[in-house]
């Protein structure tokens, strides 16, 4: 479900607004929704491992955001509104399918001049309780890897980052991996290319056309570098489009750019 900025301002009071942020300080502080809530999303995480949360963490964190097991969670988030999408992925896994992203998120919110607000919000706390995941939608890397020939890979980064250009991504310049290129076989289609100017996802027969190269039966896999920008693929292909079998590395490229002996395609000769 994507909801519109007029929608969520006209129901305000009637859903929980969560601001999910990669770096919460410069984002949240700075001016958030009315109402919004912070999530960080390293709070999906493990405290012990880069894995995802156990659902009793999960349920801690949600439930001291002050959000119940039947509210419309609306979300999104700093960096182009992609840890929205990676949070509605997540969500969904542990059973809060009653969810719905922000069209345009923040920017579009500002650029539009809906109010905001500067402090933070004092909720009540809930007792939520998240169910065990349920990772259909999600592959590892060794069952990737067992299957490279029987799945359709789509590398969701920066055309640069998929050429073995640069190792890392221009946002974050100063988080190399040990590899350059891309998993064999993978076509790129950059996320950014799925949204419109102002940060809103292009409409659903725009999306058919970039995607108009599948096949309803493909096993799709989508990656980036950690999963974040995959996930706005993820949701496309699955949610808009009505693709049923897709999956998400979240691993992506963060873990398959460190490993030693795996296979990696380059677009460009490697000079190096």
């Amino acid at each position: 479900m994507l909801v519109s900025i007029e929608w969520l301002y006209n129901n305000l009071k009637d859903v929980k607004v969560v601001e999910i942020d990669y770096n919460p300080q410069i984002s949240y502080y700075e001016g958030h929704i009315p109402g919004a809530v912070l999530i960080n999303w390293r709070d999906f995480l493990s405290d012990n491992s880069r894995d995802f949360a156990s659902p009793e963490k999960l349920s801690k964190v949600l439930g001291n955001a002050g959000i119940n097991n039947d509210d419309l969670i609306v979300l999104y988030s700093d960096m182009n509104n992609r840890y929205a999408f990676y949070a509605y992925w997540i969500l969904k896994a542990y059973g809060h399918s009653n969810l719905a992203i922000l069209n345009g998120g923040i920017y579009k919110w500002l650029r539009e001049n809906y109010p905001i607000d500067n402090d933070a919000v004092v909720v009540r706390r809930s007792e939520y309780k998240a169910s065990k995941p349920d990772w259909s939608s999600r592959i590892l890397v060794w069952e990737l890897l067992s299957r490279l020939k029987e799945i359709v890979l789509i590398d969701s980064r920066s055309k640069e980052e998929y050429d073995g250009l640069t190792t890392a991504p221009p946002e974050h310049k100063c988080e190399q991996t040990q590899m350059s290129g891309h998993i064999p076989g993978a076509k790129n289609v950059p996320w950014t290319t799925l949204l419109n100017e102002d940060e809103t996802m292009k409409p659903r027969d725009e999306l058919g056309r970039i995607f108009s190269w599948l096949n309803r039966e493909d096993r799709i896999v989508v990656y980036c570098r950690t999963g974040a920008r995959a996930s706005v693929v993820w949701y496309a292909l699955k949610e808009v489009l009505g693709f049923r079998l897709v999956r998400l590395y979240d691993g992506s490229w963060v873990e398959y750019g460190n490993m030693v002996g795996v296979p990696v395609e380059k677009s460009i000769s490697d000079h190096s």
